[in-house]
């Protein structure tokens, strides 16, 4: 099996491993998401359904309030929480400061197209100190 790594500005320090949840949308974690299930319930989203528990979320961005970070903090209290999060674009403040507080490695602005390129449930390896996702 090889590996691949695409180069990415890193944002919250950590390292996790998981399956790919792609989401075409931005996710909004105020409103988006059911807290104690951790499922995606906006009526719009593609991936309406699919829970982020254990999963590595990449997702173009995130909408948001300043209170997003209670809600991606609840999301790990209840243990339904993605482990990584990688963003094409740079997350709104309140995003980065509960993935801080949940101990959630941030990544964002990678090297490639990674919506593209990487399939939903491929394995991935978020390091958030590097910045870099492997993929395989």
């Amino acid at each position: 099996m090889s590996l691949r790594v695409i180069r990415a500005r890193g944002l919250v320090a950590g390292i996790a491993a998981g399956p790919a949840l792609v989401s075409p949308d931005p996710i909004s974690f105020l409103g988006d998401v059911a807290i104690t299930s951790g499922e995606i319930v906006a009526p719009d989203s593609r991936v309406r359904g699919r829970k982020l528990g254990g999963t590595v979320l990449v997702f173009p961005g995130s909408m948001g309030s300043a209170g997003a970070w209670r809600f991606l903090y609840q999301l790990f209290k209840h243990g339904t929480h993605p482990v990584a999060l990688v963003a094409v674009a740079l997350p709104d403040p309140s995003v980065v400061q509960g993935a801080i507080l949940s101990g959630i490695p941030v990544v964002c602005e990678p090297g490639e197209d990674v919506l593209a390129t990487i399939a939903d449930g491929e394995r991935l390896r978020v390091d958030g100190d590097a910045g870099a996702v492997t993929v395989g």
